[in-house]
């Protein structure tokens, strides 16, 4: 008579054996040994120690190998975050995890999707139901035999991960991180200093203070601003934000919310961003208070596309969409020039012309039309 084999007593080989080969520091099990010799290896031994009396045991037991199928041809070609990484992802890239890793979203919006098992917030002690939004900053793992997308929904968002993990990058949404990057190699984009995301925070509103310090760089004028001796009337100005504040007081650039207060954390809107760069451009002049219409007098001027009024139109206005918006700004052509802003700046010195076609380079994806 054969002797029977528990049901426990093959898993445990079964999860030696793939165990095995994820501690050996293969990129997981290649998809021909998972299909050949494993499987065969495996089906041998069932058929072997099983009869026909153990049907209900053989199909529990194959349902459970062919999840673990799942699972490793889902993970083939996954590298492995020994220690939590962080990255920044855009509207439509997915981060693919599996059993054991770890997910945390730091800023942004995160969708779960399970192919299958299940993912576990252990902030809150709670399993996530698939289609569920990530809280910022729970922890998240993922659990056995377990295959999950964490889909970013925002137009940003930085997340930190570790363990096995694969990335599918959407090629048909703005590149908002890459732009930041782009600007910042030309000296007129930083960040907050909160160290998340290289500190771009682009996930984050933008606020008078931010928008006067972008409007001041791209018009060149950053150097004069930062050593000048001009005053302001107003009294809720940081120290760091003053001499930007008293140029453009001095120069006209913009005014206070009253006689005493600038407001400098106060949300910016799409509409008062664009009317800035109009000005930069030289279609407008400090003094127009009609921000409402500024998106579409930048897109009579051909500043923005129809595509990027869309976006204004439809899409919160976050750090992001500055980025974008400043970036591409360097392209439209001046009133009453020849010249593009970024042709003045670099011909101001700003930076060398040579370092625009860089920066252009470094995004890969396309303006929306």
């Amino acid at each position: 008579m054969k002797k029977a084999l528990t049901l426990s007593g093959i898993l445990l080989a079964v999860a030696l054996c793939v165990c095995g080969a994820l501690a050996a520091g293969e990129a997981l099990v290649s998809l021909s040994y998972l299909e050949g010799t494993f499987t065969q290896s495996v089906d041998a031994a069932v058929d072997s120690r099983l009869d026909s009396a153990d049907q209900a045991l053989r199909e529990k037991l194959r349902r459970r190998l062919e999840a673990m199928d799942a699972a490793l041809q889902a993970a083939d070609g996954q590298q492995i975050a020994a220690t939590p990484q962080e990255v920044t992802l855009k509207t439509g890239d997915a981060l693919i995890a599996v059993t054991g890793s770890q997910v945390l979203p730091l800023g942004g919006q995160v969708r779960l999707s399970l192919a299958q098992g299940a993912v576990v917030d252990v902030t809150d002690g709670v399993e996530l139901p698939d289609g569920s939004i990530l809280p910022t900053g729970h922890r998240c793992l993922a659990a056995e035999n377990t295959v999950a997308y964490f889909t970013v929904l925002s137009p940003t968002a930085v997340v930190s991960y570790a363990g096995g993990y694969a990335f599918a990058l959407s090629t048909d949404t703005p590149d908002y991180y890459a732009m930041a990057c782009a600007l910042r190699e030309l000296g007129l984009f930083r960040g907050t200093g909160s160290g998340m995301g290289q500190g771009f925070d682009l996930h984050l509103a933008p606020n008078r203070g931010e928008a006067l310090v972008m409007f001041i760089r791209i018009l060149g004028e950053e150097e004069a601003a930062l050593t000048c001796s001009y005053t302001h009337p107003f009294t809720d100005v940081p120290a760091w934000l003053d001499p930007y504040v008293a140029w453009a007081w001095q120069h006209g650039y913009t005014n206070g919310v009253s006689a005493s207060a600038f407001a400098p954390a106060q949300t910016v809107s799409a509409p008062e961003y664009m009317e800035f760069l109009l000005r930069a451009l030289g279609y407008s002049v400090a003094g127009v208070h009609d921000y409402l219409t500024s998106p579409e007098r930048a897109l009579e001027c051909g500043a923005i596309t129809q595509g990027e009024l869309d976006m204004l139109r439809t899409q919160p206005f976050l750090r992001a969409q500055v980025a974008y918006l400043s970036y591409y700004a360097l392209d439209a052509v001046l009133s009453g020039s020849p010249q593009t802003l970024g042709q003045r700046l670099a011909g101001q010195g700003l930076f060398p012309a040579r370092a625009l076609d860089l920066a252009r380079e470094m995004v890969p994806s396309d303006r929306l039309r």
